[in-house]
């Protein structure tokens, strides 16, 4: 009897690996290796800026169902004139399907001010990442 049950606890240990690895290894829901980058394909990764270079985000996306919201945030963290704590931008969208989130800014008239940045990514009103930056 106990060669039975061990031999059937191997089996359902055997299964549940096997749809693990059929499910591909995943992080908790959200975003994961979020960085900005200076060309929209994202081979150039930085974290600091000309006043006029548009900036692109990108994000893998784990265990996201279709129809979740996401908020994208842009924040002066230092420049005069401007609230650390309120978002100069904000990009909303709800996400369908794929394994990556995009976003991009561009500077305005003359070009972003001199200072320190943030990008703040929300899932359902919950901060899943951020990233420093600056501008030079």
């Amino acid at each position: 009897m106990k060669k039975s049950r061990i031999v059937i606890l191997s089996v359902l240990l055997g299964l549940i690996a096997a749809i693990l690895v059929a499910c591909g290894a995943s992080g908790p829901a959200g975003v994961s290796n979020l960085a900005l980058y200076k060309d929209k394909a994202g081979t150039d990764k930085v974290s600091t800026f000309a006043p006029t270079d548009t900036i692109y985000l990108a994000a893998d996306v784990n265990q996201v169902a279709s129809g979740t919201s996401f908020e994208v945030k842009w924040f002066a963290l230092n420049v005069d004139g401007q609230d650390p704590s309120t978002p100069f931008y904000t990009s909303k969208f709800t996400y369908n399907s794929g394994n990556n989130l995009y976003a991009q800014i561009d500077s305005t008239t003359g070009g972003f001010p001199t200072g320190q940045y943030k990008v703040e990514v929300d899932m359902n009103g919950t901060n899943v990442g951020e990233q420093t930056f600056d501008i030079q």
